[in-house]
């Protein structure tokens, strides 16, 4: 019998936004709650540096991510090439085994979302509506869902734990 994919949930915005701070922080509090996560980083553009210190999947893995996966077009870490891009969904059977997937990036694909966005980097959204489940911004915006401030991660934790019905999702 196939087990069902963990719940996951998309931190996206423009470059520079804060998506990386936005998901160490939620790592942190989840792993604090005894939840074992995942984080996937997607990089469409293939330049993604794997592991190296101060970097995206290195601060994954550094902020207690129990399982790491980083994406290209072509590959996928650790060490998998690939014949074609895979789709979120694909990558999600990667990480069974995990409480709650994170998932930095693929804001094009259909998949709720959290949109993180700063007043210096635009505050345009880049997701859909229907998608956007909670925003975090360092000003009040009103688009439709609930917005957090980055000092908030606490709050943006909880309100996701309902959402996505973690399992004993709650603080210690």
């Amino acid at each position: 019998m196939r087990r069902a994919s963990p719940p996951w949930i998309c931190i996206v915005g423009r470059s520079g936004a804060g998506k990386t701070t936005v998901l160490e922080g939620l790592v942190r509090i989840f792993r604090g709650w005894g939840l074992r996560v995942g984080t996937i980083k997607h990089d469409p553009h293939g330049e993604m540096e794997w592991d190296q210190v101060g970097k995206d999947t290195w601060r994954h893995r550094e902020a207690g991510a129990d399982l790491v996966i980083g994406v290209t077009p072509r590959w996928l870490w650790i060490s998998r090439r690939l014949e074609c891009p895979l789709t979120l969904r694909d990558l999600v059977q990667e990480l069974q085994g995990v409480d709650v997937i994170l998932v930095e990036g693929f804001h094009t694909e259909a998949a709720p979302k959290v949109e993180v966005m700063r007043s210096e980097t635009g505050l345009e959204p880049v997701t859909q509506p229907g998608e956007r489940w909670a925003i975090v911004s360092d000003v009040p915006l009103e688009l439709g869902a609930p917005c957090f401030r980055f000092g908030e991660l606490e709050e943006l934790a909880r309100f996701l734990a309902r959402r996505l019905g973690l399992p004993g999702a709650t603080p210690r």
